[in-house]
C-alpha cells in the first residue's frame, strides 16, 4: 500500500523512513521465526533487500534497462522504482525482470528471489506429513487379515 498513489502522494517525504521501518519490522518478524523451515533463506533475502534500501536512502533502485524492458517508468510520488545507473550495492538492487507477457510483470532483486525460494521451502516442508503423526497413525491401523 505504501507505493499506491493514494498513500504515496499523501506521505511524501516520510516515504523512505516508513519503507525502511516497515522492511525492518518484517525482517525482525522473520528472524523471530528462524526455526521454521525456509525462514533462514527468507531472512537472508529480506536482509539483502533492507541493506540495498538503506544504502540508497530509503529507495530500492531499479535497473533502467529492466524497467524499460517491461514498459514501465518510475511513477510520481514515493515509489521504490527509482532509476539509478550507479546505485549503492547494485547487485542487491532490482536488476532482474519478469517477461513482459506475464501478468504483473515487474523488476526484482536477488533478495526477492531468496525470499521466494525460502517461502517455497516453507510451503513444501509444511505440506509433508509429519513422521511422528504417520507412525502414530500406522500403530492405530488394523492389521490386514485379522
Amino acid at each position: 500500500m505504501l507505493f499506491s498513489p493514494a498513500v504515496s502522494d499523501r506521505i511524501g517525504d516520510a516515504g523512505p523512513p516508513v519503507y525502511v521501518a516497515s522492511t525492518g519490522a518484517v525482517l525482525i518478524a522473520v528472524l523471530r521465526n528462524l526455526g521454521i523451515a525456509g525462514m533462514p533463506i527468507v531472512a537472508v533475502g529480506a536482509a539483502s533487500n533492507l541493506l540495498a534500501i538503506v544504502a540508497n536512502g530509503g529507495f530500492m533502485p531499479a535497473n533502467p534497462a529492466a524497467l524499460a524492458s517491461i514498459g514501465r517508468a518510475p511513477g510520481g510520488g514515493y515509489s521504490n522504482d527509482i532509476v539509478s545507473t550507479s546505485p549503492a550495492l547494485a547487485p542487491l538492487t532490482d536488476q532482474f525482470v519478469l517477461p513482459r507477457w506475464l501478468p504483473l510483470a515487474n523488476v526484482f532483486s536477488i533478495g526477492d528471489v531468496l525470499i521466494a525460494i525460502g517461502l517455497a521451502v516453507l510451503i513444501v516442508v509444511a505440506m509433508r506429513p509429519n513422521r511422528a503423526d504417520s507412525s502414530t497413525a500406522a500403530e492405530h491401523r488394523p492389521e490386514s487379515g485379522q
